[in-house]
C-alpha cells in the first residue's frame, strides 16, 4: 500500500515554498507531455463491415428500404483503363456491386439500445468504400424523418472515404442535405443525435454530419479527418506521421469526445447516455419535499482512492478502486503558531496539490446516480491526465443534469499522490460549448464545477483564439435557458476560471475554495512590477486580496458556502443537498422569470459602493 502524505501533496514547513505558486505548473514537478505512440501499442485493427454487422446484431437492427439505388448515371464520369483494360463507367461499377449483392453504402431503420428504441443509420465501407452519394443522402434524410415522426434518439454510424467522385457536385451537396437533416431533427426532437465512427471516416462525411452531432464517439482503431494522409502528403510534400489521424490522436485534440474499446463497449455506452439523459415524467420531478438521495460515507476517516492504470487511453467507465492507491487517514497535525497569512498560504497550496479534495469526477460519481462521463483520460506511468474541461450526464432522482467544468489530473510521485491543476485551452472551451448546446436542447439544468488556476497561458493558445473562447464560454453560461448552478470546488483563477463559473442563478463555493483575478504569484508580480516576487510579497498579496469563499459571500458575489469535511464523501453529501435545494427553487421559475432574475443578479455584481457625482 502506498502511503501518501496526509493531504496528498507537499506541506510547507515554517515558511512556504514560493515555487508552488505559478500559472498552473508548480516548479520542480515534471512537465507532462502526451506521447501518442505509447497509447497505440495495443491499438485494435478494425474490420469495419464485420463490426458493423456485430453492432446491428447487438441492437436488433431492422432495416427499412434496403434496396434503394441510383436509377441512371447522370454525370458519366469515366475511368480510363490501362493498356489492355477496358474503360469503366459509374454504371459498370454499380453493376459489378449489384452482382456482389450490394446496392448502396448505407442503410437505416429501427434498433434497440438497452431496451430503448432508436433510429439507426449506418454507412458500410464494403460498398464504394462507404462513399457518400445521393442515395446515402436520401436514406439519411429518411432516417432523420423517421426519428422525428417517432420522437426517438437518432444514432448514425459512419465508415466513409468521403463524397463519391462519380456523382460530382450532386454527391457533394449531400453534405448540406445531411447537415440540414440534423438541424431539423434537433429543432423537432429533444433527444440526442449521436455520431459513431467505426473504421475510417474521411472527407465530406467528417465535415458535415459527424461534426454536427451532439456527441462524437469512436471505437479504437478508427481513423478520422477531412483530408486523408495521401492528400496531406501531396499538399505538404512530407510524410504524415503514423497514427496522427487515429481516433486516439483526435481524442487528445478534442475532435472526438469519447473513444470506446470495441463494439460491445460502444453499445453499453450508448445505453448509458440514453439512460442518463432521459427526462423525468411529472410524477418524478424534484420538489421542496424531496430529501437528499445519497449516503456514501463508509467510515468517518474515509479518504479518496486513485487508480493508476497501465499506459493507454482509459475511461469512460469510472475506475474500479480495487488495486488502487488509497490516501491514508490524515495524521494529527502539529500545532504551531502562524498568523492569518500563513494559514491562507497553506490553504492555497492545499488547493493546488491536495489529492483528497473533491473534484468534478468525484462529485459526479458519488453525488449523482446514472452518471456517465463524456471524456477519456490518458494514463502515463504514474500520471493520470484528464482533459482540462470534462463533461458528464447524471441524475438526482429522475432529474438529469448536464455537468461541465475543469478537472484536475493526478500524479504519483514516490509515495505521494499530487493533484495537478487544470488549464483549459480554446478547444476545451469549445467542448464545453457543445456540451451546453446539447444540454440546452435536451432541456437539462446545468451544473458547472470549477477548479483551475486559469486558462492555458501559451502562445499557441493565443494563436487559436483563447480570448474569444473564454468570452464565448461566459456568454454561453449566462445565456443558458435552463437553471444554472455553479460550484467552485477549488481555485477559481482569472478569466479561465470565470468561464466555467457562470454568475447566473446560484453560485456555491466550498469552504476552502478561493477566487482571484490572478493567482497570487502572478498578482504579486503585477503589483510589485517584477517577474520574481519575493515570498513576503506573495504572502502579503494573498493575505490582503480577500480571496476566500467567506470573503466572496460577505461581498455579496456568491450565494452559499458549503462547509468541508476531511472525509470527501461527507463533503459530497453536502454538495448534493445544496444542488438539490437550489435546483428545486430555480425549477419553479418560468424561463422568463429565470432570465429576468439572472439579468438583475448579474447587473448587481459589484460589491464596491459606487459614488455617482
Amino acid at each position: 500500500m502506498v502511503e501518501p502524505t496526509d493531504h496528498g501533496g507537499p506541506r510547507p514547513d515554517e515558511d512556504f515554498d514560493a515555487s508552488l505558486f505559478g500559472e498552473g505548473h508548480p516548479i520542480g514537478l515534471p512537465v507532462f507531455e502526451t506521447k501518442i505512440g505509447a497509447h497505440l501499442r495495443n491499438r485494435r485493427k478494425v474490420n469495419s463491415p464485420s463490426e458493423l454487422l456485430t453492432l446491428q446484431e447487438l441492437v436488433k437492427f431492422k432495416p427499412s428500404h434496403g434496396r434503394w439505388r441510383i436509377a441512371k448515371d447522370l454525370v458519366g464520369l469515366i475511368r480510363r483503363g490501362r493498356a489492355g483494360e477496358s474503360d469503366e463507367s459509374y454504371s459498370d461499377k454499380l453493376r459489378r456491386e449489384t452482382g456482389r449483392g450490394k446496392s448502396e453504402s448505407s442503410t437505416y431503420g429501427l434498433a434497440s439500445v438497452a431496451g430503448r428504441p432508436v433510429v439507426l443509420y449506418a454507412m458500410n465501407w464494403d460498398f464504394f468504400a462507404g462513399s457518400l452519394g445521393v442515395v446515402s443522402g436520401e436514406k439519411f434524410q429518411a432516417a432523420a424523418d423517421l426519428a422525428i415522426s417517432k420522437k426517438l434518439p437518432f444514432v448514425s454510424v459512419y465508415a466513409s472515404s468521403g463524397v463519391r467522385q462519380h456523382e460530382n457536385f450532386a454527391g457533394l451537396t449531400q453534405m448540406t442535405r445531411m447537415v440540414e437533416a440534423i438541424r431539423h431533427y434537433k429543432d423537432q426532437v429533444a433527444l440526442p443525435q449521436i455520431a459513431v465512427l467505426l473504421g475510417n471516416v474521411w472527407g465530406g462525411v467528417s465535415a458535415s454530419a459527424v461534426s454536427n452531432a451532439d456527441l462524437i464517439l469512436a471505437t479504437s482503431g478508427t481513423n478520422f479527418g477531412f483530408a486523408g494522409p495521401n492528400v496531406i502528403e501531396a499538399f505538404e510534400g512530407s510524410t504524415v506521421p503514423t497514427d496522427s489521424q487515429s481516433a486516439e490522436a483526435n481524442l487528445l485534440d478534442r475532435n472526438i469526445d469519447v473513444v470506446l474499446f470495441d463494439v460491445g463497449e460502444l453499445v453499453w455506452y450508448l445505453g448509458a447516455i440514453l439512460s442518463s439523459t432521459n427526462p423525468p415524467d411529472r410524477h418524478h420531478q424534484l420538489t421542496s419535499q424531496t430529501l437528499p438521495m445519497i449516503r456514501n460515507v463508509s467510515a468517518s476517516d474515509q479518504r479518496r482512492i486513485f487508480n493508476f492504470a497501465p499506459v493507454g487511453i482509459g475511461g469512460p467507465r469510472f475506475d474500479d478502486p480495487k488495486g488502487s492507491v488509497q490516501l491514508l487517514p490524515a495524521p494529527a497535525r502539529l500545532a504551531r503558531a502562524r498568523d492569518e497569512s500563513d494559514a491562507l498560504v497553506e490553504q492555497y497550496q492545499d488547493l493546488m496539490t491536495d489529492a483528497n479534495r473533491v473534484d468534478l469526477e468525484f462529485i459526479v460519481q458519488y453525488g449523482f446516480t446514472d452518471a456517465i462521463a463524456v471524456y477519456n483520460y490518458v494514463q502515463e506511468v504514474g500520471y493520470k491526465r484528464y482533459p482540462a474541461i470534462v463533461g458528464a450526464f447524471a441524475k438526482i432522482g429522475a432529474q438529469p443534469f448536464v455537468i461541465v467544468g475543469t478537472q484536475p489530473s493526478y500524479q504519483l510521485l514516490g509515495e505521494t499522490v499530487i493533484k495537478r491543476p487544470s488549464n483549459p485551452a480554446p478547444e476545451d472551451f469549445a467542448f464545453m460549448e457543445r456540451m451546453l448546446e446539447m444540454g440546452e436542447r435536451l432541456r437539462l439544468p446545468a451544473l458547472f464545477v470549477t477548479d483551475t488556476l486559469g486558462a492555458k497561458p501559451t502562445l499557441e493558445s493565443e494563436r487559436r483564439g483563447q480570448s474569444r473562447a473564454i468570452a464565448r464560454s461566459i456568454l454561453k453560461g449566462i445565456d443558458y435557458s435552463e437553471p444554472v448552478i455553479s460550484l467552485v470546488a477549488g481555485a477559481l483563477g482569472s478569466g479561465g476560471g470565470l468561464a466555467t463559473t457562470p454568475m447566473a442563478d446560484h453560485v456555491i463555493m466550498l469552504e476552502k475554495a478561493m477566487a482571484y483575478v490572478a493567482e497570487p504569484r502572478s498578482a504579486a508580480s503585477i503589483l510589485y512590477k517584477t517577474p520574481n516576487p519575493s515570498r513576503d510579497q506573495i504572502r502579503t498579496t494573498l493575505a490582503t486580496m480577500r480571496s476566500t469563499a467567506q470573503d466572496q459571500l460577505d461581498l455579496g458575489l456568491i450565494d452559499e458556502v458549503i462547509p468541508e469535511d476531511d472525509n470527501p464523501f461527507v463533503t459530497v453529501e453536502r454538495v448534493h443537498g445544496a444542488i438539490l435545494r437550489a435546483y428545486v427553487e430555480l425549477a419553479e421559475l418560468s424561463e422568463r422569470r429565470l432570465r429576468g432574475r439572472r439579468h438583475e443578479r448579474i447587473r448587481g455584481l459589484r460589491a464596491f459602493e459606487i459614488i455617482r457625482e
